[in-house]
């Protein structure tokens, strides 16, 4: 069953003309880093979270500094209301046979958004022309009807596949959002396993020049004020202890 715990009396109609940002379980995790770099960067609130058999269970201490108090769950909604901005993010990974039931949920509950912002990754070697690119989009005729001309002008490919190799349940949350006539882009890159927090800062940087209205993340000197959550210090988990050499 899908629930939508929503706390400090919001309601699901105030989300209503809001830009949605959601990763999808990807390569090397690059796009929940993403999300967490801009939740930690704008400070924004935690205002939901949602339950679902296709989400596995999961609850720890806060993940960011701006909000010492909060607790983590395995999906968490976090908004900022003057920028009509609503960011989700993703703690634990998801249980494949209830995704198609999960993925019309979430469309249905955003079904009054603007448009909805897909962030996902790719395997690197899956790149067919080294030099070009390395960030693709996919984004329905009604996401290009608000953002056309702004995309014409970034430097990123159309993605014609069928399959994101390594983008995880990005394609199926599109194809669903599409069919409901919910707005919606993926925006993904190519890249690899490993240290992927750089990876994160460089999808966010790219997000910020589609949507730098509202992001408002670029300094006066250029490039980008981002805040590292605290939750990064450990990525790979506690140091080696020194007992053991």
């Amino acid at each position: 069953m899908f629930r939508l715990q929503l706390k400090d009396n919001v309601r699901l109609e105030d989300f209503k003309g809001y830009t949605v940002i959601i990763p999808s379980i990807c390569i090397g995790n690059a796009a929940q880093l993403a999300c967490d770099l801009l939740i930690s960067s704008k400070n924004l609130k935690r205002v939901a979270s949602i339950s679902h058999p296709a989400l596995i269970p999961c609850y720890g201490p806060s993940a960011f500094q701006h909000e010492p108090e909060e607790k983590i769950a395995a999906c968490e909604l976090y908004s900022c209301p003057d920028s009509k901005l609503l960011v989700f993010q993703f703690r634990s990974p998801f249980i494949s046979t209830h995704m198609t039931s999960f993925h019309k949920e979430l469309a249905n509950t955003l079904n009054n958004a603007e448009k909805v912002i897909v962030l996902s990754g790719s395997l690197g070697f899956e790149k067919r022309i080294i030099d070009s690119c390395p960030y693709e989009y996919k984004a329905s005729e009604s996401f290009k009807g608000i953002h056309g001309d702004r995309l014409q002008n970034m430097k990123w490919k159309e993605f014609g596949g069928e399959m994101i190799f390594g983008g995880g349940n990005a394609l199926d949350l599109y194809k669903i959002m599409d069919e409901q006539n919910v707005p919606v882009m993926i925006l993904f890159r190519y890249l690899l396993e490993g240290d992927n927090s750089t990876d994160a800062a460089l999808i966010l940087s790219e997000l910020s020049e589609l949507c730098k209205d509202f992001l408002a993340l670029n300094t006066d000197v250029g490039g980008l004020q981002l805040k590292v959550p605290i939750s990064w210090k450990l990525l790979f988990g506690n140091d080696i202890p020194e007992l053991i050499f």
